[in-house]
């Protein structure tokens, strides 16, 4: 094939002068990427030229395979972004990664998709020497046998003296102390593993362990914690959990000292709670920069709100169900996942869902992702909670629409403030004045989509109501919000039921309804990525 210095051009030089057809482009471009994978000194400047005219040609966007092409082409741009260039002397790399940034901005979803990918799986610094370590590697896995009793007097020693009664606040127990924090009794779950709350309780500690404290304020809640591992017995005196709260029968649960606003929601429904505008900017941009820099030391939040893509067959789909927005596909019941964020006034919460992911790139480029999306649904869900009861199907049949509670501006200021704070936790350098945030149509279709519930069908399939006994099969049915007379008299395993859950983003086993929202995940974990990768790069130049 010749001497090295010509290898790219000739792989290169049939496509520069003449349209080849799709398969010969690829196969030229896959041949490109191996040469560059081997060779780190090879002049690149046809391949910068041949990948302006593969994303430019809409020939090649026209193809059913269209993302294999740009992804191959995005994946050689990524190796010339990661070659050695010392003192930032050729350019190359700049001129890589201002091509990979302009394929983010075109029309068309597949080159789009294969640049944020490559730009999002940059390898960074905290790969190669994590910073955190898990906490829950070791000693989750104590025995469950002879447990105290949370109680007075297991509580006097610990200094702690309630004032009022228990209280429920979904599965956990409050009670308010003399000192003013609210002791959390949070129980375990029927179905679920006692290591999970071991789980929350390690990252506390390790949390509230760290070297140097968070520069944003983040109240981390101070554990109970005894010799046999954290675990206590729910208070014999508490009242009944709420209807439809299956609680483990042990009555396992953790104990915990937390600020009095540690359950106090950015989208209070109740008028007394709610949050003036700028509060509530303040928490979502405050909680983004928070999620952010946990995420720059290798500490993923893996579930800020819970997302699902169906929720009903979470039980049987190897993922759980759980949204992976690479896909796009619908999201279940977002306004439902929005109730009861993990993130509020005091900072982030619910500790059982922090994850270390140092060294997997494509897990953290779609958690931030999933950040991305759930910080913007909670923006969204704020405006709907002025109004709780307006959703669903009107009386006419018609889906109820709830635009008139959004506020355009205020929402575009929120998508701003959210995606800025983001950017400066994961970087740690302040967003750049020029970056193509857009919140413009963004916002437009957010409202319109999130504004009309569309969407609100949910259907259990006979497979899911086969995997159901009977009286599984009944509460799944009043989860679902029918009465109990005419669950009792549903027949199982018959046909498809279709129930009315919604609102949901996108109809059963469809896209998503706002794509745009997927565009923005990915375009703004991949900067967020790429702004860190150039700042570390620079400066060890």
């Amino acid at each position: 094939m010749g001497d090295d210095v010509t290898v790219l051009e000739q792989l290169a030089a049939p496509h520069l002068t003449a349209r080849q057809d799709f398969s010969a482009a690829f196969v030229a471009m896959n041949r490109i990427k191996e040469v560059l994978r081997v060779d780190a000194h090879v002049p690149v400047a046809p391949l910068f030229t041949l990948c302006e005219q593969v994303v430019a040609s809409p020939a090649y966007h026209r193809q059913k395979q269209a993302y294999f092409l740009y992804q191959a082409a995005a994946e050689a741009l990524q190796l010339v972004a990661l070659r050695p260039d010392p003192g930032g002397r050729s350019g190359d790399r700049r001129r890589a990664l201002a091509l990979l940034n302009f394929g983010m901005d075109l029309p068309h979803e597949a080159p789009r998709r294969a640049m944020a990918e490559a730009l999002g799986m940059l390898p960074l610094a905290v790969d190669k020497v994590p910073v955190a370590s898990d906490p829950t590697a070791e000693g989750v896995s104590a025995s469950l046998d002879g447990l105290p009793r949370c109680d007075g007097d297991w509580l006097a020693g610990y200094n702690i003296h309630c004032v009022k009664g228990w209280v429920w606040q979904g599965r956990s127990l409050l009670a308010e102390t003399r000192s003013g924090d609210m002791l959390v009794v949070k129980c375990l779950r029927a179905d679920e593993d006692p290591r999970a709350l071991r789980r929350e309780s390690a990252w506390m500690e390790y949390l509230r362990g760290l070297p140097e404290p968070l520069e944003r304020p983040f109240h981390i809640p101070r554990p109970l914690v005894h010799r046999q591992g954290g675990l206590v017995q729910a208070p014999p005196d508490a009242p009944p959990p709420p209807d439809g709260t299956a609680l483990h029968p042990k009555r396992l649960a953790m104990a915990f000292m937390a600020s009095s606003t540690y359950f106090h929601y950015p989208n209070e429904t109740e008028d007394h709670r709610r949050f003036n505008e700028s509060q509530v900017r303040e928490i979502l941009s405050r909680n983004a920069w928070l999620l952010g820099r946990l995420m720059a030391m290798g500490i993923a939040h893996t579930a800020p709100i819970p997302l699902f893509h169906n929720r009903a067959q979470r039980h049987r789909r190897e993922d759980g169900g759980r949204y992976r927005w690479t896909h796009a596909g619908r999201l279940d019941r977002w306004l439902a996942s929005c109730r009861y964020p993990n993130f509020g006034a005091s900072g982030l919460r619910d500790f059982e869902h922090f994850e270390v992911v140092t060294g997997r790139a494509r897990c953290r480029y779609e958690i931030i992702g999933s950040h991305l999306i759930s910080l913007l649904l909670v923006a969204g869900s704020y405006f709907r909670s002025k109004a709780p009861d307006r959703m669903g199907i009107d009386a006419s049949g018609q889906p109820v629409d709830t635009r008139d509670l959004f506020d355009r501006g205020l929402m575009q200021t929120m998508v701003g403030d959210i995606y800025r704070a983001y950017y400066e936790g994961f970087t740690g350098e302040a967003l750049p004045a020029d970056a193509p945030i857009r919140p413009v149509p963004l916002v437009d279709r957010m409202i319109e989509e999130m504004g009309v519930d569309r969407h609100m069908e949910e259907i259990l399939r006979v497979v899911d109501q086969d995997a159901m006994d009977r009286p599984t099969f009944t509460s799944f049915l009043e989860s679902r919000g029918l009465p109990r007379r005419a669950a009792l008299r549903k027949a199982k395993g018959q046909r498809d039921i279709v129930l009315m859950t919604g609102p949901h983003l996108g109809g059963f086993n469809q896209p998503i309804s706002l794509p745009e929202l997927i565009d923005f995940a990915a375009a703004g974990a991949a900067r967020c990525v790429a702004g860190r990768f150039c700042l570390e790069q620079d400066r060890l130049s």
